[in-house]
């Protein structure tokens, strides 16, 4: 799985990945798109967040590299907390509950421990969208949708802390961890800014 390799290659830790949206969070916009959660971020903030963070070199060329995947627009900006959500696999070699876990903590700025239905898809799109990126097999928005729909059980928010493990060990998520998605990205999961 290249989205693995990557992330054995970069530098960043997941202490840094918090440090990072911080900083982003302190450099960004407020949204005025609503509906999309959370502030947008410019590139020249980006590059400044980073550069306060101290990352080295090859880790700002990969992150500008995913920055300008997630400006589909390309109007220079994104939407902050799903690209840091998206890109947060990539700050950890760990397992996939833990990755999942820390995927979402990055979006939960407010530390409330619960995460909404719509978040939820968000956020599971970006990671896919991030790992098509390097080219690795993903899933479908469709699985996605049944990944969310099965963890949240009719409700539209859940305290995510409960559920990691749920998420983790779905049939859809193994599928994708192991690197035997069913398709290509083709660019309906993205969310840009």
């Amino acid at each position: 799985m290249a989205f693995s390799a990557i992330a054995d290659m970069l530098a960043i830790t997941r202490p840094q990945m918090m440090e990072l949206r911080n900083a982003c969070l302190r450099l960004a916009k407020p949204n005025r798109d609503k509906v999309h959660p959370g502030p947008v971020i410019t590139r020249g903030s980006f590059y400044k967040a980073m550069e306060e963070v101290g990352l080295p070199a090859e880790d700002i060329d990969v992150f500008d590299h995913l920055f300008t995947m997630w400006d589909v627009r390309g109007e220079g900006k994104i939407f902050l907390l799903l690209f840091l959500s998206g890109i947060s696999p990539l700050a950890s070699t760990m397992d996939v509950a833990i990755k999942i876990q820390f995927a979402i903590e990055i979006f939960d700025v407010h530390q409330t421990g619960r995460l909404k239905f719509e978040d939820c898809l968000a956020i599971f799109g970006g990671i896919n969208a991030t790992a098509s990126y390097f080219g690795d097999s993903v899933i479908t928005p469709h699985a996605i949708e049944i990944v969310v729909e099965d963890i949240f059980n009719g409700q539209n928010e859940i305290y995510y802390m409960e559920r990691i493990h749920e998420f983790a060990n779905h049939p859809a998520i193994i599928q994708f961890a192991i690197a035997a998605g069913t398709m290509r990205y083709g660019g309906s999961s993205m969310v840009g800014a």
